[in-house]
């Protein structure tokens, strides 16, 4: 009986259920319930196995920790120094690995066990499987190895704030941490707190943004109190909706604009976006402020979304990452999410929709790459940046503008 209790699902989270995590559409398929044994007494934790309409999946881990309910999501990593598992078989508490260039602790080396299942589970993960691991602990996420047989897999890991999920299955604010107390026993070591994660499946969407505004801190619940934000600096200039002109030799006019809120790791700015139409119904993007500066102006066009590549792969993107377009390759260089705070012009609404968008900047060389979506779309621009007196000059309010 006891055994049952612990294998109870703890929190509102059902199979079945349906939301949107982080801009990615996606259905609770799966738990399944992990633990291992420390000084005789065994643990537990909970991995929620979600799928989406193009077979991606990935996983969702909920455990309660020391200061309350707390959620992670896992992405699949490759270390970009490759380790064996007799390597891995090699450490120990206290010794120290190398991740993406920086050095962590190993904080804990242990095995664990699959005791339950319910609905469906990741692809070839039974009751009873075990799995060697060790923890890495870099602060602001972690690292984790797991190998079992002749495979080793590498995952990293961040915070995910009760709220976020409970928004993103439409779930009650008090709900989604809520745990049964046959879930967790006195003197829990809170084992995903202290990065113990067993089987994961790679949860490749947007747990690459460290640091960004829907990961809560270490430790972090419930609702606290805190001064207002600062107001995110706008840029000055204001161009006029139906100003036209000449960029990079082609004519343009403004069609409709948004003052757009952006928020990145460090803090929220804004910035302007200017939808173009030109000659044979060619359109383009004009930006004022693309990762933050205030006399950045970058023109845009839409180009197709490659083959394949869909939100779910944009959202995996970390910063500092290569990604493929085609035959170009470019360098995430931004991470962000969006809001437009105001909007004028006949197509104003559908070029920024209501909500959120999820996004990324990427640079090679001169080019630079723009993608963003939310579970509707995703659009990707490709352009570069111009000097500010030319678009002045072609579009420009002022005395700056050729006459």
């Amino acid at each position: 009986m006891q055994a049952n209790m612990a294998f109870a699902n703890p929190t509102a989270l059902r199979l079945g259920a349906q939301g949107t995590l982080h801009g990615w559409a996606v259905t609770v398929a799966g738990r399944v319930v992990l633990g291992v044994e420390i000084s005789g007494q065994r643990y537990y934790w909970n991995e929620y196995h979600l799928t989406d309409s193009a077979g991606n999946s990935g996983t969702l881990v909920f455990e309660e920790g020391d200061e309350g309910p707390e959620w992670k999501l896992f992405q699949q990593i490759t270390p970009r120094k490759p380790m064996s598992i007799a390597e891995a078989e090699s450490k120990r508490v206290g010794d120290r690995v190398s991740f993406g260039g920086a050095t962590i602790p190993v904080t804990l080396v242990d095995r664990s066990r699959v005791y339950h299942l319910e609905g469906t589970a990741p692809e070839g993960v039974e009751v009873g499987d075990l799995a060697d691991f060790f923890n890495a602990d870099a602060g602001d996420h972690m690292i984790v190895a797991s190998w079992t047989g002749d495979e080793i897999e590498f995952f990293e890991g961040r915070d995910v704030p009760a709220a976020t999920v409970a928004t993103a299955f439409r779930l009650p604010r008090d709900a989604a941490g809520v745990l049964s107390p046959a879930s967790a026993g006195a003197g829990s070591p809170h084992l995903v707190n202290r990065w113990v994660v067993g089987v994961l499946v790679g949860l490749a969407i947007a747990a690459g943004l460290a640091g960004y505004s829907w990961f809560s801190r270490r430790g972090s619940t419930g609702p606290v109190a805190a001064p207002a934000p600062a107001k995110p600096a706008m840029p000055a200039v204001q161009l006029r909706t139906g100003a036209s002109g000449t960029l990079e030799g082609q004519a343009f006019a403004i069609g409709s604009q948004a003052l757009v809120e952006v928020g990145r790791a460090g803090g929220k700015f804004g910035r302007r976006e200017y939808q173009l139409t030109g000659d044979s119904e060619k359109t383009a993007l004009l930006v004022n402020g693309l990762t933050g500066g205030i006399r950045q102006w970058h023109l845009l066009r839409p180009v197709p979304v490659p083959v394949g590549f869909t939100a779910f792969d944009a959202a995996a993107r970390r910063k500092g990452q290569p990604v493929q377009f085609g035959a170009a390759k470019a360098i995430v260089s931004e991470l962000f999410l969006s809001r437009p705070r105001q909007r004028e012009g006949a197509q104003a609404v559908e070029g920024w929709p209501d909500g959120s968008q999820y996004g990324f900047v990427a640079i090679a060389g001169g080019d630079w790459w723009l993608a963003r979506w939310d579970e509707h779309r995703l659009a990707l621009y490709r352009g570069i940046a111009l000097p500010e007196q030319a678009v002045l000059l072609a579009l420009g309010p002022g005395p700056e503008k050729s006459k």
